[in-house]
């Protein structure tokens, strides 16, 4: 088949809805050779200065060595822990001192003081609440049913007698 005859298939099996067909077909078809990019242009060479430029610094290049600490005060071990190079900020200095107006001795009578003070104010403890508790409970006698006012118990076992001239029934409480 020549290209031009499997160009007419493959309009022919479009217009039919057959792609698979079309999709064959045109991998049949020997596909054009592009050309080459054209080479990349060369760039002018430049123009010379009279004064040389300073070479960069290589990779391969030693090093010069570093330069000695100033001398003056004598620096101690680095406090806290190595920063990381990643996270550089600035850093917040904050002083954390108190700091005291100054008197002159013109002003005798004001007085400034900071920081803690001491008063010479003794405060009494506060008086326990008192309880007003009953002196006295009311017992109901169970036989009689009379009603009886008694000192109260400062024990847990009692026994009450019943003040009723008839009764004199003797109540146990705590047994």
């Amino acid at each position: 088949m020549t290209e031009s005859g499997i160009k007419d298939a493959i309009a022919k099996a479009v217009s039919e809805e057959n792609y698979e067909l079309a999709a064959q077909l045109k991998s049949q078809l020997k596909t054009p050779e592009k050309a080459p990019p054209p080479p990349p242009k060369k760039a002018p060479p430049p123009k010379e200065n009279p004064l040389p430029k300073p070479a960069a610094p290589s990779k391969e290049a030693p090093r010069p060595p570093k330069k000695a600490p100033p001398k003056g005060k004598p620096r101690g071990k680095p406090r806290g822990k190595p920063k990381s190079k990643a996270r550089k900020g600035r850093r917040i200095k904050i002083n954390l001192r108190l700091r005291q107006s100054k008197i002159t001795e013109e002003d005798d009578s004001y007085s400034d003081q900071l920081g803690w003070t001491v008063s010479n104010e003794d405060f009494d403890e506060p008086e326990e609440p008192i309880n007003k508790e009953p002196e006295s409970i009311t017992h109901q006698c169970s036989f009689c049913g009379a009603m009886m006012r008694i000192p109260k118990p400062t024990r847990d076992r009692y026994t009450v007698v019943c003040a009723h001239p008839e009764c004199g029934h003797e109540d146990k409480i705590g047994f």
